[in-house]
């Protein structure tokens, strides 16, 4: 099978890696510190009510709240958020685990959106007197349970069912004849093809391949994100390789790493294709824009193998 390869560019971002791998717990839940608001007298019962400044570290949850038109209560950010283009400037509150208290508490915020991984920091904020909104963003489902959770809080409701009415469309099952066998790479540094992260079950990946009739090759996989050597990959025999790339850098590279593998394994090439940009990896709004890009990159690899 011959190779065809993209490169698609669309800015800086690093992988929040804890985001993706340590995002679980319950369902949404909203906590607040008992004495909030004696620590806000002079706000009326309807601000306290209905938030006006909201912070988020999380970048999918920071899309979410942009998206569904809270964007100019949005007073916080975490070092990670590059989308929508406005989060340039808005101050920056570190990352998932090493967020800046002091800093969220100059903002005086009244909610913050957080991941069941961000626990320390909800119990920091109960204690300031600050609202904690939790959310999940594991999967689809816990995407669109984002959307209605914030929606509710905020009193946006019915740009939280628009969101889910357009969501729900583009991500609808897309039929196919052929159960292609597909390794997702989650980031991988070029020339090294050793403890290769890659997505396993119960991901948001998983899901989109799923629905695109595609086969994860690591679908029995004991992790969400297992690290696999070059002899697990070989064994595995992908059809397609699929590189997801948050940062820009040197595609081509990554195409010839795999041409390499199967030169010395002695194997079929599997075709590679480069899908970049900094959503690939945010479990969030964004999503959609993937799963076109893996639809994609299977139909073309289909008529590279014809």
């Amino acid at each position: 099978m011959s190779r065809r390869l993209t490169s698609r560019r669309a800015g800086w971002m690093l992988l929040c890696v804890g985001g993706l791998l340590l995002a679980c717990g319950g369902n949404s839940t909203s906590e607040s510190g008992q004495e909030g608001e004696d620590q806000h007298p002079d706000r009326s019962r309807q601000e306290i009510s209905v938030p006006r400044r909201i912070v988020a570290i999380a970048p999918g949850i920071t899309e979410m709240l942009f998206v569904l038109g809270l964007g100019d209560r949005v007073v916080g950010v975490g070092d990670y958020a590059r989308w929508p283009p406005e989060v340039a400037g808005i101050p920056k509150l570190g990352g998932l685990f090493d967020s800046r208290l002091e800093s969220i508490a100059g903002l005086d915020p009244d909610l913050a959106v957080l991941l069941p991984s961000e626990e320390r920091l909800r119990v920091q904020l109960g204690k300031m007197g600050v609202e904690v909104l939790t959310v999940r963003s594991d999967s689809i489902a816990d995407v669109e349970e984002m959307a209605v959770s914030i929606g509710q809080r905020c009193s946006v409701e019915e740009a939280a069912t628009a969101f889910l009415e357009s969501w729900r469309s583009e991500l609808a099952p897309r039929a196919s004849s052929k159960a292609t066998r597909v390794l997702l790479s989650v980031t991988r540094e070029p020339g090294r093809m050793a403890d290769v992260l890659v997505s396993g079950p119960d991901t948001f990946l998983h899901e989109l391949l799923d629905r695109l009739g595609a086969t994860n090759v690591m679908a029995d996989a004991q992790l969400s994100y297992p690290q696999v050597g070059l002899e697990e990959i070989i064994i595995r025999r992908p059809e397609v390789v699929i590189e997801l790339q948050a940062n820009p850098g040197d595609y081509a590279s990554l195409a010839r790493d795999w041409e390499r593998l199967a030169a010395e394994a002695s194997i079929e090439e599997a075709c590679v294709w480069v899908v970049a940009g900094d959503h690939v990896l945010i479990p969030g709004p964004r999503v959609p824009r993937l799963y076109r890009q893996l639809d994609d990159a299977l139909l073309a690899c289909a008529g590279d193998s014809e």
